[in-house]
């Protein structure tokens, strides 16, 4: 039996998409027996300037063979594109072919330091801040925040005077060296200071509302087992240090309610990519 011409271009093609896929697994069956290789981890700059590479040296202590490459301002998009294979991101991700799990809630505070207070009053509703300064986060982390709630109740963030800055650390030192007031200062960016009294709550009982963030990679990344030790490892590591910066502040200040919007240890899929026809 003789091919014809075009099974023989046929039997070419699947040759190379036969040699393709043992490339493949080959390349998946090394990856899983030994954890090496890069991970790319993106987070939001301000945790990656000040929090991040504690938590990367832990992790590359035990896993030596895994080197950790830091990137900042990732989004969802990014690590659906490949362009980044672990990302931190701010609110549940939708975009296909995603897996993502809990990294625990952002909480948000109102806060000044004790000396602002001292030469400005203490403001205590949402409608004072029109007699002070008040620096405002406009960075690609997260909306602008334009409203505070308490409970039920909700009113608008207006301020007698307001400095936008893209950069959460230069907020925390204007603040810190009572140029103004923040109504939403993360609490990852500030329990040393509430607890060592350099800031202080104000407007009491008002806050923007908390958002739960997460752990995102692609599936085919998720392929990857040194990418998967990662990822668990890293989110693990997230969720408990969050949870402790609330325990470190919560006899102090007052902290909304914690209502996941699921079991947090839970990884999750959006839906698969859709196939061209």
């Amino acid at each position: 039996m003789k091919l014809t011409e075009a099974g023989q271009v046929a039997l070419k093609r699947m040759e190379t998409i036969l040699r393709a896929h043992d490339g493949l697994m080959e390349a998946l069956v090394n990856d899983n027996r030994a954890l090496t290789g890069r991970v790319r981890l993106s987070s939001a700059p301000g945790f990656a300037t000040r929090k991040l590479v504690p938590f990367i040296r832990e992790f590359t202590e035990a896993h030596p063979g895994i080197s950790v490459d830091i990137q900042t301002g990732g989004t969802e998009a990014d690590v659906a594109k490949g362009f980044v294979d672990v990302a931190v991101i701010t609110g549940e991700p939708t975009l296909p072919g995603l897996v993502y799990v809990s990294r625990g809630r952002n909480l948000y505070l109102p806060v000044a330091s004790p000396d602002y207070i001292s030469r400005n009053g203490l403001p205590v509703t949402p409608e004072q801040l029109r007699q002070h300064r008040g620096y405002i986060y406009a960075g690609p982390v997260r909306p602008e925040t334009k409203v505070l709630c308490r409970g039920a109740v909700s009113a608008p963030v207006e301020y007698g005077t307001a400095v936008r800055s893209t950069d959460v650390l230069a907020i925390r030192e204007a603040v810190l060296s009572g140029m103004g007031v923040a109504a939403d200062m993360p609490l990852v960016q500030i329990y040393e200071d509430l607890a060592e009294g350099k800031l202080v709550p104000i407007l009491p009982g008002w806050s923007r509302p908390p958002v739960e963030c997460y752990i995102v990679t692609n599936r085919d990344a998720w392929h990857m087992k040194r990418v998967r030790v990662f990822f668990e490892w890293f989110a693990a590591a997230m969720r408990s240090t969050f949870a402790g910066y609330e325990r470190a502040v919560s006899s102090f200040v007052g902290l909304p309610p914690d209502n996941p919007p699921a079991e947090r240890t839970e990884i999750r899929f959006t839906e698969s990519r859709k196939r061209r026809a």
